[in-house]
């Protein structure tokens, strides 16, 4: 988990250096990873389901990679920060499309990981 944990992070880190982003202003860094995470969590876990995988496996791909990749913290403290610039609209939007969107892409990847 922790050499998992690691490289998510890393990733996190990347992706976050090259998106940027602004106190008030559309976290798109992290609505990136937090939306691809979760396609990427869901098509693991199908394909794991249909699998002989390791039992470490889990621990380092869905919790150390995938856990540390996404961020529900950093959408909880974007949220706020977008409220105090007085964008509530925005932060109601970035708590909702978040939401659903992770939802769906989640979804999206499980069908994709069963091989539908």
């Amino acid at each position: 988990m922790l050499a998992g944990g690691l490289v998510g992070s890393a990733a996190r880190l990347g992706v976050g250096a090259a998106l940027g982003w602004e106190p008030g202003g559309w976290p798109v860094a992290t609505l990136a990873v937090n939306v691809v995470g979760a396609g990427v969590l869901g098509w693991y876990l199908a394909r794991r389901a249909r699998s002989a995988s390791p039992w470490w496996s889990l621990g380092f791909w869905a919790i150390g990679v995938l856990g540390s990749f996404t961020t529900f913290s950093a959408l909880g403290v974007e949220a706020v920060a977008l409220l105090e610039a007085g964008r509530v609209v925005a932060a109601g939007c970035y708590v909702v499309v978040s939401a659903l969107a992770g939802l769906v892409v989640a979804g999206v990847g499980y069908r994709l990981g069963e091989g539908r």
